[in-house]
C-alpha cells in the first residue's frame, strides 16, 4: 500500500513541478469496466465477468519533446457503479436481493502521443502508454427482503471490497491506447485499456480489468 501511494504521490509532484512547460487540459468522460475472473479448481477453470458503468474527470499536462511527439500525464478520479438483483459475484446473496456496488479509483496516465496536423487549428493524435490506478473505495450494499406469512421485513448489509478479509487488490497497471481529435481548444478522444495486474490475491483466482473509454477535453 505504501509503495502504491508513493508512486501516485511522485507522479503528482512531477505534474506540479512542470506546469510552466506543459499544456494543461481538463477531461471528462465515460469509461465502463469489465472484471474477468478465472477460478481454477484442480484441472477445471471457470470464467466469469462483472460489468460496471464508469465515469471519470481529471486534468492532463502534455509535453512536446520533439516535432509532433509528446508525452501526456495527469491525475483523474474514476467512479464505477453497478446495480442488480441477485447473482452478484462479490458476495453470496439470494436471487431476490438488491445489490448496489460502488468503486472510486485514482488514475495516473502516462501516454506517449504523436500528432498529425490537419490544417491550422485541427490535429489528429494517436496515444499509447500505461495508466497506474489505485482503488481508494469499494463497497457492495445488499438489501434483503424476507416475507413470512404475508409480513415483510428488510435488512441491509455492506461488504467492504478492500477490507481486512478481502482478497481484492487495490493497485492496477493498465495498458491504454487510442485516438484523439482536437479542434482549437476542444478535444474528442477514445480508446481501450486492459489491466496487466492480477486483482485477486487468491492463488486460484485471477482477476483482470478491461474496457473502452470516450471523453471530451478542453485545453487551456
Amino acid at each position: 500500500m505504501k509503495k502504491t501511494i508513493a508512486i501516485i504521490a511522485c507522479a503528482a509532484a512531477m505534474l506540479l513541478a512542470g506546469t510552466a512547460k506543459a499544456q494543461l487540459g481538463v477531461n471528462i468522460g465515460y469509461a465502463p469496466v469489465t472484471y474477468t475472473s478465472k477460478v481454477t479448481v484442480g484441472n477445471n477453470t471457470n470464467t466469469s465477468t462483472s460489468d460496471m458503468n464508469g465515469f471519470f474527470a481529471g486534468f492532463t499536462y502534455n509535453y512536446g519533446f520533439a516535432k509532433n511527439f509528446g508525452v501526456a500525464f495527469g491525475l483523474q478520479g474514476r467512479f464505477n457503479f453497478k446495480k442488480q438483483t441477485g447473482g452478484n459475484d462479490l458476495v453470496v446473496v439470494s436471487a431476490n436481493d438488491k445489490i448496489k456496488t460502488t468503486q472510486i479509483l485514482l488514475d495516473v496516465p502516462l501516454l506517449f502521443n504523436y500528432s498529425l496536423p490537419l490544417g491550422s487549428k485541427a490535429k489528429l493524435s494517436a496515444f499509447v502508454g500505461p495508466t497506474f490506478s489505485l482503488a481508494v473505495y469499494g463497497n457492495t450494499h445488499v438489501t434483503t427482503t424476507t416475507t413470512v406469512l404475508g409480513s415483510s421485513s428488510t435488512s441491509e448489509k455492506d461488504y467492504d471490497m478492500y477490507g481486512d478479509d478481502s482478497e481484492n487488490n487495490r493497485f492496477d497497471i493498465a495498458a491504454a491506447f487510442g485516438l484523439q481529435f482536437q479542434y482549437d481548444v476542444f478535444r474528442l478522444f477514445g480508446g481501450y485499456r486492459f489491466g496487466l495486474m492480477d486483482l485477486n490475491s487468491n492463488d486460484n483466482i485471477k482477476t483482470k480489468s478491461a474496457g473502452f473509454f470516450v471523453g471530451l477535453g478542453y485545453t487551456f
